[in-house]
């Protein structure tokens, strides 16, 4: 017998309806992935070995993640997506906490205490980052959609992924090697990354080692973990958190288009202003030039003057100075001329000497001695045959 799926679907539904044991149970676990809708929660009930996703209404008791309850209701088989889901119509939380989230907690708080989240020992993330470093899954949606992002905002963008598992045995040993080897490397950010899902699939985000790896490294990381509702560890440690892997790779990268858009508006900006203002003061710019034109005009002039007027001073002053010296040195030569021997001898005037030097005084003389005669016109010799002193 050969049936369509819907029928399949529906025939599974049917036995789930007719099965009163299903319809009406107690079932007890740990709550985790709580997420609020507008009209109740959604959330997952686990043990060691098991999980069931679960719904209940906002009228019921607020799940609450990490503790124990028991919840009471029905389960319902989905024909459109052939799932199964428990519609929880009461809940009753227990005192006790479930292992997975006291272990969380306690890991969270140990971590805290040393400094480990501390907002002063993260590294500022850049916002156009030339080369990025992503550790992801090559398989998943992650780094498809980090590319996308990154290459359309900015394409000189480099993206180099070291691929990890996200979830499951090792995961953590090759996320760790990833940090490490970009960190070691020339990129400019690290991405680390996965999709959504429940908290068991993003578990591996709040291991020791992962979170200890974020936190020592030198390089700026960004966590991309999850959706906006999830929280890790991881996302503590980084540097930044972005609720998605495409808004991870917007934080890091510069929208190059809107950013020439946006430096173009400034310039026409700037440029309409510089244009307004201008015509807006031509005619005070005008009138400016003219004054200054005057002014300087007016300046020039009197310098020129100024100069004239200097030079007229200093042509006067030559010209006394050189008829005060003329009529001095006038003076002089005549008292010089007044002075000269040879007017005095022309005047019938002589003098005596003898054997070369002058006779000033009869005394000088004796009578024999021989003497020269001097005129203004030649010399006699002589000698003395009196002396007669006065």
């Amino acid at each position: 017998m050969i049936i369509s799926v819907t029928q399949l679907n529906n025939y599974i539904r049917g036995i789930f309806d007719m099965d009163g044991v299903l319809t009406d149970l107690s079932v007890c676990g740990e709550i985790t992935n709580v997420k609020k809708s507008y009209n109740g929660w959604y959330f997952t009930l686990k043990d060691d070995d098991s999980a069931i996703n679960c719904f209940c209404y906002a009228n019921t008791t607020e799940p609450m993640q990490g503790t124990v309850a028991v919840a009471e209701g029905q389960l319902n088989y989905f024909t459109k997506g052939g799932t199964v889901s428990f519609f929880v119509r009461k809940l009753l939380s227990t005192a006790n906490t479930g292992a997975a989230y006291r272990q969380f907690v306690e890991l969270r708080d140990k971590l805290s205490a040393e400094g480990l989240f501390s907002e002063e020992r993260k590294i500022p993330v850049p916002h156009s980052a030339r080369k990025i470093g992503v550790v992801t899954s090559e398989t998943g949606a992650v780094i498809h959609d980090i590319e996308n992002v990154a290459l359309r905002r900015q394409p000189f963008s480099e993206i180099v992924l070291y691929p990890v598992k996200v979830q499951g045995v090792g995961a953590d040993v090759e996320i760790v090697e990833g940090i490490k080897y970009f960190d070691k490397s020339d990129v400019d950010v690290i991405i680390v990354g996965r999709g959504g899902g429940s908290n068991e699939d993003l578990s591996v985000f709040n291991t020791e080692s992962v979170v200890r790896a974020i936190a020592a490294c030198t390089k700026p990381i960004v966590s991309a973990v999850g959706h906006g509702v999830d929280f890790t560890l991881s996302d503590f440690a980084a540097d930044k958190r972005a609720v998605t892997p495409s808004e991870a790779a917007e934080f890091v990268t510069l929208d190059v288009s809107r950013e020439k858009l946006r430096i173009v508006a400034y310039l026409d900006k700037i440029g309409n202003a510089v244009v307004s203002k201008l015509l807006q003061n031509f005619d005070s710019v005008e009138n400016n030039c003219k004054l200054l034109y005057y002014e300087v005009g007016r300046k020039l002039e009197k310098c020129e003057a100024d100069i004239r007027y200097c030079l007229n001073n200093m042509e006067h002053a030559l010209l006394s100075t050189q008829d005060r010296t003329s009529a001095e040195l006038d003076t002089a030569t005549s008292k010089l001329d007044k002075l000269n021997p040879m007017k005095i001898l022309k005047r019938g005037y002589g003098y005596v000497s003898t054997e070369g030097n002058v006779v000033k005084s009869a005394s000088q003389l004796q009578a024999g001695n021989e003497i020269t005669v001097n005129f203004y016109d030649g010399s006699v010799d002589a000698k003395v045959i009196r002396k007669e002193v006065l």
